[in-house]
């Protein structure tokens, strides 16, 4: 399935998160991030990855990010870590998203949780459209970056943005090893049909950090974290209204808990500096 595809029947958009705010009884004229980002009740918030608000917190601090940091969120989708960020730290966020819908919900909650100030959003494709940034303390990807088919093309197009001593952070899912069997060979197709992604081992990622510059200094393997959100959602799924969810998403968390749980696929965090 392609990407437009997928996220033109996304779970989490801004509609569904504001009307989960809606039915609780929230002012949505005073709503914070915060009531974005969680929701232990249903899980419908605006972190479209592994792990929540507590991920996002936990790559920017090992990504060393401060109030002064400028960060580049490239696969921003509707903005949630970008937002988190802006909020817990202050810092400047610009978020990179190719899907227009998503854009334009991003922006909308931007304004939503009067983060517009710290948070701006970009349409346009990170592989072919003009950069056109430069300076960048973090360059930040939350399993965003699978979509992406070469790392090495991706790195060798955005690594020039960062400044020296900048990081790269990216959260992603990864090949742990080759599937064993037909069997194995089939899920990781059908997961990678089911995400629109291209999984690659972890090395192949450190081998295109090195090769542009950049020393991987932290690496967090949170594969257990990210099996366990995918039955969270399975679970959590059937509390949100009708017509919320596909089955087509719904068959990607199975698939996605099924290949962590053989574990050919990993999810990690790793932070780069640029040398």
């Amino acid at each position: 399935m392609d990407l437009d595809s997928i996220y033109a029947s996304h779970p989490l958009r801004a509609d569904t998160i504001l009307g989960r705010l809606e039915r609780a009884g929230a002012d949505l004229a005073e709503l914070t991030e915060w009531d974005l980002a969680v929701d232990p009740d249903t899980e419908l918030t605006d972190q479209n990855h592994s792990g929540g608000v507590q991920a996002v917190l936990e790559l920017a601090v090992a990504a060393n990010v401060t109030k002064v940091s400028a960060v580049v969120d490239v696969g921003a989708g509707i903005g949630g870590p970008a937002r988190i960020l802006a909020a817990a730290f202050g810092c400047r966020v610009l978020g990179i998203e190719r899907d227009a819908g998503r854009c334009c919900d991003a922006s909308e909650l931007n304004e939503r949780v009067r983060l517009a100030s710290l948070v701006s959003i970009r349409h346009a494709d990170a592989l072919t459209d003009a950069v056109d940034v430069s300076d960048v303390d973090v360059l930040w990807g939350q399993e965003a970056w699978v979509h992406f088919p070469s790392p090495s093309d991706f790195l060798a197009r955005w690594i020039p943005a960062l400044a020296a001593g900048g990081r790269v952070a990216m959260a992603d899912a990864f090949l742990v090893r080759r599937p064993a069997d037909r069997a194995e060979e089939m899920l990781i197709t059908a997961l990678e049909e089911s995400w629109g992604a291209h999984l690659a081992p972890l090395d192949t990622w450190r081998t295109a950090l090195d090769r542009q510059g950049c020393q991987v200094v932290h690496t967090r393997d949170v594969t257990a974290r990210a099996a366990a959100d995918c039955s969270v959602l399975l679970s959590m799924s059937t509390r949100w209204p009708e017509g919320t969810v596909t089955d087509a998403e719904r068959q990607g968390w199975e698939r996605a808990f099924a290949a962590f749980d053989r574990g050919i696929v990993g999810s990690f965090r790793v932070v780069a500096a640029r040398r």
